[in-house]
């Protein structure tokens, strides 16, 4: 795998989607005590490592022993013109840098805050129509119910929970406060950060564009994690889960009646494992949403592995143990446009084979397979949009479709958008809790089931995806 990061006086060219992110950690392993969870056991070299390894194996207390896997973010980081009127194209070309210092420094967030409280959910709302709906072409890509619609499909008094298993979400966003799980037993807990053992599962956003330009290794894509750690991937995701629909502000969410569990593993800058998650923390992940009943989990990320090692993983045995307890786990197909059908170093966990997992590939305004996502005729199950997606985000925004933008130097504008699985992947989690919430006595296989064999038939996805189709959410809800 590479990276191209190329800087200058008319071109720069991102590619994040392939970086080459490690895919675990030679110096950790994660140990399976009998009757016990995983924990991670860190050692002073990959050397220790594997003698220590050898001897935990010898022990009859110990079920399993696997190294620590590393995980990225499934989105597709890939700049492109943007094409201006003459005035901005004048403005652009009299302060180049100008330009590009402020855009950058709206992508900048400051790692040395402290996680906020949780505030109390809103207790007044003002219903009206979402203003920023109508600028959100994914809706209607996926036959998205009118709010009185979905109103009228809400078959259970209990809303589903939907964890989001990412970078962590802004709690406290306008638009997702009000949609956040809370547990019952502490209202400030909305979840858990299993990187960092807190109960603020909070969204870091770090992402300096301009201090990557300046570096000579970020920009061959090398060392990119102390600049471009998280856009605010977590909050992202969670919009399409779950923003509150009908509260007169921001969009509006998929999973109309949905509670959105907020757990976060991955690492935020300066920290061993920047930017990436693992599975010592995923694999947590997976049993607290277990435990506290969630039926949906969202986890847009992933990594290429040889299929071997990959089933020496713990991450396979806690979605067998969430498929056991009956939770529908919606997993990214990934971005690096391979077949996961075939290729010798497939993405996972998509390509592991169970059947309480929907794999999702990403598709474009034209219902084309995005140029960059992965696909699978038997192994990809269905897509949804994931190009240009316009939802909540943190550090200094609300809503965006834009991650980033700069100028270069002869006044030409370029734009990084929210184009990943990633996006495609949430919008799919959150009509998996809205069908759900319809039909409260059905089983994970049977809500898959709804949600795949209505998916809207496309020519550009056929042979592509199990379904050869876009999610239909209003189709889903109908399918018998």
């Amino acid at each position: 795998m590479k990276a191209i990061l190329v800087l200058s006086s008319a071109l720069f060219f991102l590619s994040m989607s392939s970086f080459a992110w490690a895919n675990q950690n030679p110096s950790q392993l994660v140990v399976r005590f009998k009757n016990s969870a995983p924990v991670r056991l860190n050692f002073a070299s990959p050397e220790q490592a594997t003698a220590a390894r050898a001897k935990l194996l010898s022990q009859s207390n110990v079920e399993n022993v696997a190294p620590n896997f590393l995980y990225h973010l499934a989105i597709s980081y890939h700049f492109h013109d943007v094409v201006h009127n003459v005035a901005q194209a004048m403005t652009y070309l009299a302060a180049p840098f100008a330009a590009l210092s402020n855009q950058s420094a709206m992508h900048t967030w400051d790692e040395s805050i402290q996680a906020p409280d949780v505030q109390p959910a809103p207790e007044n709302v003002v219903e009206g129509v979402d203003p920023l709906t109508g600028g959100d072409w994914a809706m209607g890509k996926i036959h998205m119910p009118s709010v009185d619609d979905v109103r009228g499909t809400q078959g259970s008094s209990t809303p589903i929970i939907a964890a989001v298993i990412d970078t962590g979400v802004d709690y406290n966003h306008e638009d997702l406060n009000g949609a956040m799980w809370r547990n019952p037993s502490n209202p400030q807990e909305v979840g858990y950060d299993f990187a960092h053992s807190s109960d603020k599962p909070f969204d870091i956003r770090h992402f300096d564009l301009d201090g990557c330009f300046k570096d000579d290794a970020c920009k061959l894509g090398q060392d990119t994690g102390k600049f471009l750690t998280n856009p605010g991937h977590g909050t992202h995701c969670a919009g399409h889960v779950g923003a509150v629909a009908n509260n007169s502000i921001g969009i509006r969410g998929v999973g109309g009646n949905v509670q959105v569990m907020a757990l976060k593993f991955f690492y935020n800058a300066d920290e061993t494992n920047a930017g990436q998650g693992d599975d010592a923390a995923a694999v947590q992940s997976i049993d607290y949403a277990i435990q506290h009943g969630a039926k949906v989990i969202s986890a847009s990320w992933g990594g290429r592995n040889e299929r071997a090692a990959a089933e020496k993983s713990e991450l396979k045995n806690a979605l067998i143990r969430a498929q056991k307890a009956g939770v529908l786990v919606v997993i990214a197909a990934g971005n690096d446009s391979i077949n996961q059908d075939s290729d010798t170093q497939p993405d996972f966990p998509a390509a592991y084979q169970l059947d309480n997992l929907i794999i999702v590939a990403a598709s474009d305004q034209n219902d084309q397979l995005a140029s960059f996502s992965n696909y699978g005729a038997q192994s990809v199950d269905i897509a949804a949009p994931g190009v240009k997606i316009l939802s909540t985000t943190t550090g200094g925004t609300l809503y965006n479709d834009v991650v980033a933008s700069y100028t270069d130097n002869n006044g030409n504008a370029h734009e990084l958008d929210w184009d990943g699985t990633s996006m495609a992947t949430p919008i799919v989690a959150g009509a998996a809790a809205l069908v759900w919430s319809k039909y409260p006595d059905e089983n994970y296989q049977q809500i898959k089931s709804r949600l795949m064999k209505s998916a809207r038939q496309t020519s550009g996805l056929r042979g592509k995806v199990v379904t050869g189709g876009v999610l239909d959410v209003s189709a889903a809800l109908e399918s018998n």
